[in-house]
């Protein structure tokens, strides 16, 4: 009776099988992994959701999404956050479409997936899949834009130890004349600061040939973090996680001077401890302009250290601003703070009194720190008042999900426990443009 039992059983759902079978197979629109939605992730998710190591800046995801085992276990957490935009990760809300970076997901993008975890996430067939994708890093010895020109590498690894908690630290590198003969143009540079995972952030400066040659030491402990590590120097810019690299437009260009150096500004932040040592080595990978350049590119930031957040204010504003002595091109903005940011907005008030909002993130995330770049460099005249204005939440709700102490008054700082108030910009005067065109005329 009990064999006769199983039998009725293994048959019953054997039948059910045979059922069921055609009418899945016969549905040739119903969405599958590999034929809808892996495009999707291709092109979407998969610059950041790799394998530790190979992310951009070092970041580490999460979890990779690379194939259909690594990213079906996580199908409904993909549903819910591509629905409710938190995914692929865009922390600006304005201006829309002016940026050459910006991420977002098409609503039919966003119905494909959501439609495809509602059907169970089928994978489909892998003939429907699309060759895989292959990152420029891959062929490129690591690097996403290309392999570089010329690299300028930290001599000596640096040994972050066990009981470091929370250490800035610059370290200083010549440019030696076999890398760079003759005063160089460069079009872009790329940074890799390695995978430690408690880099908070990078920075670099040039220094001019004369501050080169009195370099008499290597490190300087202490970074107040606004850009330029010493006179006769300027910032080339910053990484910090969630960072890209990028190439500056047509005749764009940094000016690098025969016997110039630069400088590695490292922020690290850990949880001390044995066995938490590790060794960092970053280097900078720059890339040669051999066309003529019109505009020089500087890099500097908008910042404010006079301030003092109060314990458990939800909302609390700081602001600065800079007024344009010449007419400018911007290239890009990089808000930059720390745990308690919530949100950062660059506004232009032209001479005639009229406003525009240049950039507005709603939801800044210090874990993830984008810089927004113009797909076309942003005209604005000479007397125009550019304001950068950042939100803070100090409160014990944020502080639980962040890490901080919401009890105490915070002031401006370099430990990410202190906070900052720094709008980055790229940008090249027109009137440098002028002169230099005259300069060549001669």
């Amino acid at each position: 009776m009990k064999f006769q039992t199983t039998t009725v059983i293994v048959l019953a759902l054997g039948l059910l099988s045979v059922i069921a079978q055609p009418s899945y197979a016969e549905n040739e629109n119903a969405l599958t992994y590999y034929k809808d939605v892996l495009p999707i992730m291709q092109e979407n998710c998969q610059s950041c959701h790799r394998p530790s190591g190979q992310n951009i800046s070092g970041l580490v995801a999460p979890m990779a999404f690379m194939n259909y085992q690594e990213t079906r276990p996580w199908a409904r957490a993909i549903a819910r956050k591509v629905e409710s935009r938190e995914m692929p990760p865009w922390f600006a809300s304005a201006p829309v479409g002016v940026f050459s970076n910006e991420r977002g997901l098409t609503d039919t993008e966003v119905d494909t997936i959501v439609q495809w975890v509602a059907a169970g996430a089928p994978a489909g067939s892998k003939t429907d899949a699309p060759p895989a994708k292959l990152f420029a890093e891959e062929v490129n010895d690591g690097w996403t834009l290309g392999k570089p020109d010329f690299v300028v590498k930290l001599s000596e690894p640096y040994v972050v130890k066990d009981e470091i908690n929370d250490l800035n630290i610059i370290f200083y590198e010549k440019i030696a004349e076999e890398l760079m003969p003759e005063d160089t143009w460069v079009k872009g540079w790329e940074f890799r600061i390695g995978d430690n995972g408690w880099t908070h952030h990078m920075c670099s400066s040039v220094l001019s040939p004369s501050a080169a040659a009195e370099l008499d030491t290597t490190t300087v402990v202490e970074d107040q973090g606004e850009g330029a590590d010493t006179p006769n120097t300027s910032l080339l810019s910053c990484v910090a996680e969630g960072g890209e690299a990028q190439m500056l437009p047509e005749g764009f260009g940094v000016l690098l001077e025969k016997g110039a150096a630069v400088s590695f500004n490292l922020h690290f932040n850990k949880e001390p401890g044995a066995g938490s040592n590790f060794t960092s080595q970053p280097e900078i990978g720059f890339f040669v302009e051999k066309k003529p350049v019109k505009y020089k590119v500087r890099n500097d930031s908008l910042y404010n250290r006079g301030f003092e957040i109060p314990p458990h204010h939800a909302n609390y504003r700081i602001g600065s601003s800079r007024v344009l002595e010449k007419d400018t091109l911007v290239l890009n903005y990089w808000p930059h703070a720390h745990l308690r940011a919530v949100a950062a907005r660059y506004t232009a008030i032209y001479p005639d009194g009229n406003e525009e909002l240049l950039l507005d993130v709603p939801r800044y995330d210090q874990a993830w720190q984008v810089t927004y770049k113009y797909k076309e460099p942003k005209l604005l005249p000479k007397g125009t008042r550019i304001d950068v204005d950042f939100w803070y939440d100090n409160t014990a709700e944020r502080a639980a999900r962040r890490g901080f102490n919401p009890d105490r008054f915070v002031g401006y700082g370099a430990r990410t426990e202190d906070e900052m108030s720094l709008g980055f910009i790229g940008y090249a005067e027109i009137s440098d443009a002028e002169a230099m065109e005259t300069t060549d005329d001669n």
